[in-house]
C-alpha cells in the first residue's frame, strides 16, 4: 500500500493530548481492494541531524519526513520508538484597561509615599528649634479668650498646626493685644512662602519693632521685666495676602493675662491706595486712631474700582461684604457684621484707582468725560446704600476727597445727593493743602492725620475734649526739640 505523505494548515497538529494519531485520513483518487491512495497529515519531521520535535514548523526544504513503508531503515525505528507528546503553549497574557488602572494607582501611591518620605525628613531639619521653643516656653492657643483681635479675623481648626487651631486674617493692617507676664513673648505664624511684616510695641513705647519678613517662629519681645504685666500690640501687613497665627510663646510657669481694656471707639478705613511697602504703624489712619485712643478697622482695598470693574480686578462693593480675598474670587464667605463690634464711624478714602481706570477709558475713547463722572458718582452713591442697608444703619460716613486733589466736585455732588435723599449723616472731607510735595512720606501721613482729627473728634469724643486741636502748620515733633 503505498501513501502520500502531505502536510497542509488545516491538518497541522493532528495529535491529540495522549500522543496518540489522530484519524485524519481522507481518500484521494479511484479506491479498490487492491491499490488505495490515502493521503495521511503527519506533525512529525526529523531534521538534519536526525532528531525529531514538535516545536514550531520548519519550512519544507528543511524537514526530512520517513517514509512509513520502510520499516527496516534505522532513523523510522528511531521515530516509531519515541513517544509522541503534545505540544506545550504558554498563552501571552493580555494587559487590559484593568491592569493599567492598577498599575497607575499603585505608581501613584508609590509617588505619595516617597514624597511624604522626603518632606518629613526635610521638616525635621527645622523641629530642633521648634522642640526647644516648645520645650522651654508655654504655648497658648490663639483662641485665648484674653487675647482682643481687632479687624477682620477668621477662626479655624487647622490640622498639624503647633496647637491644632488657627488665627487667620487676609486685611493687612489688622492686630491684636495680648496682656502677659514673664520677660519674653513670641509667636508661630503659619507664613512660610509668603512672609508678613510683624509691627511690635511693648506697654507704652512710642516705637514699634518691626520684623519685616515674619515667618514660622518669631521673638516679639525678651529680657523684660519679671513679675509683672505687659502688654503687647503685634501688628501685621506687608505684601501678605494672608496671615496665620498658630500659637503665643511665654516663658514658663506665665500665662497671658487679662488686658482689662474698656470698649473702645472704632475707626474703620476704607482705602483703595494701600500701600504695602509703607509701615502701617505710621500711616495716618492708625496715627489718628492711637491719637483718639481708639482702635482701628483697616479695608485696605489696594487697586480696586468702586463697582462693575473690569475683567481681573476687584469691586470694592463686593469685596467689603466678605471675609477674604479667597473668598472673594471663589466661594463667597461673607462677614458676619452682627456678630462684630460696630464702628463708631467710618472713612471712604476712595476713588484714585477709579479715576485711573476711567482715565484708560477715555484713553481709548470707551467712555465720555461726562458720562465716566457719571459712573464715579453712581458708584459710590450705590456703595453707601449698600452699607446702610447690610450693615451699618447708622454709622457717621465721611467722605475723603482723595489726597491728590482729584474727583473733588464728584465728592462734594456724591454727598450733596446722599444728604438730599435722607442720609444726614453722611459728610464730606476736604483735603485741600494736607500735603506738600517737599515732605517725605511720614511727615505727609502725620499731618493728614492731624487734619482729619479736627473732623471726627466731636463724633468720638466729648465737644470740650476736641477743644484742643488747633490747625496743623506742618511742623511735627522730634528728637532734637525733646
Amino acid at each position: 500500500m503505498a501513501f502520500t505523505i502531505t502536510r497542509s494548515a488545516g491538518d497541522w497538529l493532528p495529535v491529540s493530548a495522549h500522543g496518540n494519531w489522530s484519524a485524519r485520513f481522507r481518500q484521494t483518487g479511484e479506491s479498490s481492494s487492491a491499490d488505495q491512495n490515502i493521503t495521511l497529515s503527519l506533525p512529525r519531521y526529523v531534521n538534519s541531524r536526525g532528531s525529531s520535535r514538535s516545536a514550531s514548523p520548519l519550512p519544507m526544504s528543511e524537514s526530512k519526513f520517513v517514509d512509513a513503508e520502510d520499516s527496516t531503515n534505522e532513523k523510522a525505528s528511531r521515530f516509531s520508538r519515541r513517544v509522541l507528546r503534545p505540544d506545550t503553549l504558554i498563552p501571552r497574557r493580555k494587559v487590559t484597561g484593568t491592569h493599567q488602572l492598577m498599575a497607575a494607582v499603585v505608581g501613584v501611591w508609590l509617588a505619595i509615599v516617597v514624597i511624604l518620605t522626603c518632606t518629613e525628613r526635610v521638616s525635621s531639619d527645622f523641629d530642633p528649634l521648634r522642640g526647644m521653643v516648645q520645650k522651654t516656653k508655654e504655648m497658648v492657643s490663639p483662641f485665648d479668650k484674653r487675647i482682643q483681635y481687632v479687624g477682620r479675623w477668621s477662626r479655624n481648626k487647622a490640622e498639624g498646626s503647633a496647637s491644632g487651631l488657627l488665627v487667620s486674617t487676609y486685611f493687612q493692617g489688622a492686630y491684636a493685644d495680648i496682656g502677659f507676664t514673664g520677660t519674653s513673648l513670641g509667636i508661630h505664624l503659619g507664613n512660610f512662602k509668603d512672609p508678613v511684616t510683624v509691627s511690635v510695641r511693648i506697654d507704652d513705647a512710642r516705637d514699634f519693632t518691626v520684623v519685616p519678613y515674619g515667618r514660622e517662629i518669631i521673638s516679639l519681645a525678651q529680657n523684660l521685666a519679671p513679675d509683672i504685666k505687659h502688654v503687647a500690640r503685634v501688628m501685621f501687613g506687608g505684601q501678605a495676602r494672608r496671615t496665620d497665627i498658630e500659637a503665643f510663646y511665654v516663658d514658663r510657669e506665665s500665662s497671658l493675662v487679662d488686658i482689662g481694656k474698656p470698649k473702645t471707639k472704632i475707626i474703620e478705613v476704607v482705602q483703595d491706595t494701600y500701600n504695602a511697602s509703607h509701615l502701617d504703624a505710621i500711616s495716618w489712619p492708625y496715627l489718628l486712631a492711637d491719637a483718639l485712643q481708639a482702635d482701628r478697622i483697616l479695608i485696605p482695598g489696594a487697586g480696586m474700582c468702586i463697582s462693575n470693574c473690569p475683567n481681573e480686578i476687584m469691586a470694592l462693593d463686593k469685596f467689603y461684604f466678605l471675609g477674604s480675598l479667597t473668598a472673594a474670587r471663589t466661594l463667597p464667605k461673607y462677614w458676619h457684621f452682627d456678630q462684630q463690634p460696630r464702628p463708631s464711624l467710618i472713612i471712604l478714602d476712595i476713588g484714585t484707582s477709579t479715576k485711573k481706570l476711567i482715565d484708560q477709558r477715555l484713553m481709548y475713547k470707551t467712555l465720555l468725560p461726562q458720562d465716566a463722572m457719571k459712573t464715579y458718582r453712581d458708584a459710590v452713591e450705590n456703595f453707601v446704600w449698600q452699607m446702610r442697608k447690610k450693615a451699618h444703619k447708622h454709622v457717621p460716613i465721611f467722605i475723603m476727597r482723595p489726597i491728590n486733589g482729584a474727583l473733588e466736585l464728584e465728592t462734594q455732588t456724591v454727598v450733596h445727593n446722599l444728604r438730599a435723599s435722607g442720609d444726614k449723616n453722611v459728610h464730606w472731607i476736604d483735603s485741600t493743602a494736607w500735603t506738600v510735595a517737599g515732605d517725605d512720606e511720614n511727615t505727609n501721613q502725620a499731618k493728614q492725620a492731624a487734619y482729619m482729627m479736627e473732623h471726627v473728634c466731636p463724633f468720638l469724643r466729648p465737644e470740650d475734649e476736641c477743644n484742643f486741636l488747633v490747625p496743623f502748620e506742618g511742623r511735627l515733633n522730634s528728637k532734637e526739640d525733646e
